[in-house]
């Protein structure tokens, strides 16, 4: 009895760091346009911080809210992808199949940091939505964020935690509402989702149809990677390979621009990996 209990307490969710101790501040001339990868990602997180604080300031306006919640979903989005790159430099796999699965690997620092923003964005979507629950884009940060959370705690903690049903509800009413919101990003998260999650919620078929209607409304770097994934996933290789060169030369659009140059980077190292 007593050893169950520890295993059920361990396996809850991570409690997370208190947002304002990860967001970095901006270094050297703020006007300057930012060039490093650590300036770019001071410069995100000092346009967090400047939401953040209008947020705080009007509890009652879901904009607000809704514009921190973006931004702090791209903060965490490009921490990740950063990350991702880290364990390929580290690693220097020569398998695809290393190379696809990198993003287990990330180191616990950059989760946290990634754990801290997304459970403050998903506080703050979850805002908007009790002022309006068929607000398209509060429940695709809903989702967002939740993904990001999931991810964090790993597969046991979000299993007791109850991750999985609640990121499907909020993907599928996101995917209701309108799934070409943003440049079909309902439909893009839906895909990866799909295409990446376990039994029972698994199923590459809705993951094809959603990544193909999403790289036809808008073929972002992001969008195409997934649909490269999601096609060596199913055995599709030349289809997987014409998707990763597609997203190693694409343009991003608003939305996704935060992040686009190591989602580039990503889809290059699939192509040196493939046989």
């Amino acid at each position: 009895m007593l050893a169950s209990s520890a295993l059920l307490l361990g396996a809850c969710a991570l409690s997370a760091d208190p947002v304002d101790e990860v967001l970095q501040k901006p270094a050297g001339n703020p006007a300057a346009a930012p060039t490093t990868i650590e300036a770019r990602l001071a410069a995100l997180d000092a346009r967090c911080s400047t939401a953040l604080e209008a947020a705080r300031s009007q509890a009652n306006d879901a904009p607000l809210a809704l514009a921190a919640a973006r931004l702090l979903f791209e903060a965490a989005d490009l921490r990740f992808q950063i990350a991702t790159l880290a364990v390929l430099d580290a690693e220097k796999p020569s398998e695809l199949a290393e190379v696809l699965t990198a993003d287990d690997r990330v180191d616990s620092a950059a989760q946290t940091a990634i754990l801290s923003l997304s459970t403050e964005g998903l506080a703050l979507a979850e805002r908007a939505l009790e002022q309006r629950e068929d607000a398209v884009e509060a429940q695709l940060l809903r989702a967002l964020h939740l993904s990001f959370v999931a991810w964090a705690n790993g597969p046991t903690r979000s299993l007791f935690a109850g991750y999985g049903p609640k990121l499907v509800a909020a993907i599928d009413r996101a995917v209701q509402l309108d799934a070409q919101h943003d440049g079909g990003a309902p439909l893009r998260l839906q895909g990866r989702f799909r295409s990446k999650a376990p039994w029972p919620y698994g199923d590459l078929d809705v993951a094809r149809e959603a990544l193909l209607r999403a790289s036809e409304l808008a073929p972002v770097p992001v969008t195409l990677l997934f649909l490269g994934d999601l096609h060596e996933a199913r055995g599709e290789r030349e289809l997987a390979l014409a998707a990763w060169k597609r997203a190693s030369k694409a343009e991003p659009d608003v939305s996704t621009q935060a992040s686009a140059a190591e989602i580039r980077e990503l889809a290059h190292r699939r192509l040196r990996a493939s046989p």
